[in-house]
Formats: structure tokens, C-alpha cells, sequence
């Protein structure tokens, strides 16, 4: 009798556990909704033209994943109950927010900033020029001075880079993890780089609809104290990659 009832109690004990590995697996995939996987390998980091761009070389990444779109403000609200937006619209860019936010947005969504890197080879999807999607500007591509009317556009309206991404060039400049260090490119690991230490200010990256065409350059770097809040700085944010691939619910 007592054999049967433990028999019982083991049959019960993996039920539950396999109903819970289907519910976490299913929370895993939902939260992954409107993001882009950004597979494995190297890409081309910076470039030789100028100072804290240099040197150009191979990086490697683990795999990630990445928001499609810049978070808009709907998104930000229904997280952070508050939008502290100069301009007005669910479906444009969250603007006038500093990294803090940025960075305490990211977390309560169960995921976080991309590092300067993760940024880089998303925005570039496996392009070596001086956009993503060649050497002259392309007004199909980008929101930026000259065409956005000097303010913010829905996300989404312009193309998207090969992996799928819409505005990493133009619209909004978007806040990374990382400190910025003029050298740090000079001495950063080639595989998975981190952050320097510490630092004064944040890296954002992708020019905005502020800046003129040659502030869109994937490889341009911008900086400022986390604590900024400008009308044209925005964010995205990653997600490690956690999901059993082979892994049958």
C-alpha cells in the first residue's frame, strides 16, 4: 500500500513539474513577443575614421534577442504608470527619458539595455558600411534632420535593417548599458564585451530626428550623463537568450 501511494505521489510530483516547465516556457516565449533573435558570431565593430571609434575589428557575441521597435510610450506607461513624453502619441517613441528609467523599464519587463556592442551588431545585420544599408543616406531608411520636420514619427514607418529592426538609424538617439570611454574600444575583449568599470557618462547610439545624415552612422558614438532627459533620446532593450531550443511542451 504504501508503495502505491508513493507510486502516487512521484506520477503527481512529475505532473506538476512538466505543467510548470510548460508555463514557464510559454511566459519565456510571450515575453519574446516583438523582439528579434540576433544569432551567435562576429561582426565588425567601429571603425578607423575617428578617434573613439577606432580600431576596427572583429567582435563575438553570444546569441540575444532584441526589440523590433524602439519602446513607444503606450508600452512605457502601462509599465512605469507615468509618460514623461514632450511629444505625445502611443505609438511614438518614449522621449525624455534618462538612462535610469531606461535601465528600471528594461528590468521590469524581464529584460535589459543592450550593451554598446549588442547595439552595433543589431543595427548593422551584417552590413560593413557607413549605414546599414549602404554608403549614401536613404530617406527610405531614417527620420533625421532634414526630413522629419524637426520632430518625432511613430515608430515603424521606415524600413527595416536585415535582422528585421525599424529606426536604428535616425528617429531617436537610444541609451546603452555601457560607461563611455574615448579608449575603450582600444582595449575591449573581443568576445562578449562589457562595460568599462565606471565613467561619467552613458553611451546612446543611432542618431535622431535631430541630427544631420552623417550622425546616423552605425558605428557613431554619443554620450551624456545618465541623468539627461532630451526630447530626442529614447531606448530599446535585449533579452539573453534562454529558451531550450530542442525542447518539445
Amino acid at each position: 500500500m504504501k508503495n502505491f501511494l508513493f507510486l502516487i505521489f512521484l506520477v503527481y510530483c512529475l505532473s506538476f513539474s512538466r505543467i510548470s516547465l510548460q508555463m514557464s516556457f510559454a511566459s519565456e516565449k510571450s515575453s519574446l513577443i516583438g523582439m528579434v533573435l540576433v544569432p551567435e558570431g562576429l561582426y565588425i565593430s567601429g571603425s578607423n575614421k575617428y578617434n573613439d571609434e577606432r580600431p576596427s575589428r572583429k567582435i563575438y557575441l553570444d546569441t540575444f534577442y532584441i526589440d523590433k521597435f524602439e519602446v513607444t510610450q503606450k508600452e512605457f506607461k502601462k509599465i512605469m504608470n507615468f509618460n514623461p513624453s514632450e511629444f505625445r502619441g502611443e505609438s511614438l517613441p518614449v522621449d525624455r527619458v534618462d538612462w535610469y528609467q531606461a535601465r528600471d523599464y528594461c528590468n521590469k519587463s524581464g529584460k535589459r539595455l543592450p550593451t554598446e556592442a549588442e547595439w552595433e551588431k543589431s543595427a548593422r545585420s551584417g552590413s560593413k558600411s557607413k549605414y546599414y544599408w549602404g554608403e549614401e543616406i536613404d530617406d527610405s531608411y531614417a527620420w533625421h534632420w532634414d526630413n522629419s520636420g524637426r520632430k518625432t514619427r511613430p515608430v515603424g514607418e521606415k524600413k527595416p535593417n536585415k535582422l528585421g529592426l525599424y529606426d536604428t538609424a535616425g528617429n531617436f538617439w537610444e541609451w546603452t548599458a555601457d560607461w563611455y570611454d574615448q579608449h575603450y574600444y582600444q582595449s575591449r575583449s573581443l568576445r562578449n564585451p562589457k562595460s568599462p568599470f565606471n565613467g561619467k557618462h552613458r553611451v546612446l547610439r543611432g542618431g535622431s530626428f535631430m541630427d544631420k545624415t552623417d550622425g546616423l552612422r552605425v558605428t557613431r558614438r554619443n554620450w551624456d550623463l545618465p541623468s539627461a532627459k532630451f526630447k530626442n533620446f529614447g531606448f530599446r532593450c535585449v533579452k539573453n537568450e534562454k529558451i531550450k531550443k530542442n525542447y518539445q511542451p
